[in-house]
């Protein structure tokens, strides 16, 4: 097993390399995972869908 050691600003930014690197359909499936995951936890508030877009815009390439 190997540890790195980093700061908050280095993770977030890997964070940020990985999910550009995806595909929108990837991205879009992650959120949807994580919403059934909430639902395992809010019970009497399950989100049964995505209730609205916040934000959407066009990624600019690097």
């Amino acid at each position: 097993m190997k540890i790195t050691v980093t700061t908050h600003e280095e993770q977030a930014r890997k964070d940020r390399e990985y999910w550009r690197s995806r595909t929108p359909e990837e991205r879009l499936s992650h959120v949807e995972d994580l919403r059934i995951e909430a639902g395992k936890f809010l019970h009497d508030e399950y989100p049964s869908r995505l209730r609205r877009v916040i934000i959407v815009t066009r990624r600019i390439p690097c």
